[in-house]
Order: structure tokens, then C-alpha cells, then sequence
């Protein structure tokens, strides 16, 4: 895994680990300097060209594409327009860091939407916050409805061709918001960003024997 998931899995070895420890009689002082306490992270600098953010979309299932998309216009603000086609949605969300793009089929026909919002933070970070809140009302109406993270702007198109799928089609990752939505919002929400495109992911394994 990468990030998170990397973190997340050693935070939880650790603590298996530290409690297997405790029983073995073990010191306060050697539960605390046992490398299994550690994890390895690397340092980078995002403003590096070589390093690429980017955005990770959405894809809601059973949610009423007017519905979600008047919902998350009222709460970001903005205006909503219907474009005619893929290539042009794409462009559009492309040019703009505050721009969401909505794809939905129904009765055969696929619909292009575009969302322009006056929103100044990373764009996902104010995103997230009103999808989770959509879908909890929907859950308590009785109405439920799922969502998903997906990479690349082809899986948006393709899985919004769909019936009963709303894809959401996220901005670029504008690198200089980057650290200002952190101060003021506080963390990112999940799946915030990509590091690279999916199809440039790589598996790579660093690692030292800590204990059989």
C-alpha cells in the first residue's frame, strides 16, 4: 500500500505486536525502543515537476443525478451547465480549479453537466464533506446510496454511461491551495489525490526483518 494504507497496517501490527510484548514480561523501556514502534517514511517536495497530483473522482450509485447535482450547487454555490458531449466536459473541468463535472444516463440518452463553483480551497476538500452529507440524508429517508473512488477521466465516462450511476469528474489538484485548505479546513478528506495516474502506479517493497 501507499500512504495511509501503509501506516494504517503498521499502526496495527505495532499494536498487536506491543501487546504480545507486555505479555512477555517485557519493560516499559523495551516496549518503547523496539523497532517494530517505527515506520519509515519518506520526505518529498510536492512543488517538485517530477511529481504529479492527481485528482481522484467519484461515482455515486442510486443517487438522482438533479437531485445530487442541485444539492451540491446550493451548498458550494456556482452555476450548473448542460454541455453536449464528453470531450467538452473535460475540457471544461480541465480549465478550471473550482469546476466539477457530472455524467448520468437515463433512458438511454447520457447526460454532460458542468458545475462552475466561486470555491477558493482545494476543490475536493469542499466536495467530500457535502457528498457525505447528501448521502446520509438519503439514508435517512430510506434511500440508500453508495459511493466510489475511481481513476482517470475514461472510468468517469465509462461507468457514467451507465444506468443508475452519477459520476462525479474532479478538477486538477491545484498544487498552491494545497497547504492553505489544510490550515484552514484541517485535513483532506479521503481519496483526495492521486500521486501520478493509475496506469503509472508502481509496486516496490523497502523493508528490514524486525522480529520472526
Amino acid at each position: 500500500g501507499d500512504g495511509n494504507h501503509s501506516l494504517a497496517t503498521a499502526k496495527a501490527v505495532w499494536d498487536e505486536y506491543k501487546e504480545e510484548l507486555k505479555s512477555q514480561g517485557k519493560s516499559k523501556s523495551e516496549i518503547e525502543n523496539c523497532p517494530v514502534r517505527y515506520a519509515l517514511v519518506e520526505i518529498v517536495n510536492i512543488y517538485d515537476e517530477g511529481l504529479t497530483f492527481e485528482p481522484i473522482h467519484r461515482v455515486l450509485f442510486n443517487a438522482d443525478a438533479d437531485e445530487t447535482i442541485s444539492y451540491v450547487q446550493k451548498k458550494l454555490g456556482g452555476t450548473v451547465k448542460p454541455l453536449s458531449n464528453a470531450g467538452e466536459l473535460e475540457e471544461a473541468v480541465k480549465k478550471s480549479s473550482a469546476s466539477f463535472g457530472f455524467v448520468s444516463t437515463a433512458n438511454g440518452k447520457t447526460c454532460f453537466t458542468l458545475l462552475e463553483t466561486p470555491v477558493k480551497e482545494l476543490a475536493v476538500s469542499r466536495l467530500q464533506p457535502e457528498l457525505d452529507s447528501f448521502i446520509a440524508e438519503k439514508k435517512s429517508a430510506g434511500k440508500e446510496i453508495e459511493i466510489d473512488y475511481i481513476h482517470g477521466s475514461e472510468e468517469v465516462f465509462r461507468l457514467g454511461a451507465q444506468d443508475n450511476t452519477l459520476t462525479i469528474l474532479l478538477p486538477p489538484i491545484a498544487k498552491n491551495s494545497f497547504f492553505d485548505t489544510i490550515s484552514s479546513r484541517g485535513p483532506l478528506p479521503r481519496k483526495s489525490f492521486s500521486m501520478g495516474e493509475a496506469s503509472e502506479k508502481r509496486f516496490y517493497l523497502e523493508c528490514r526483518r524486525l522480529f520472526s
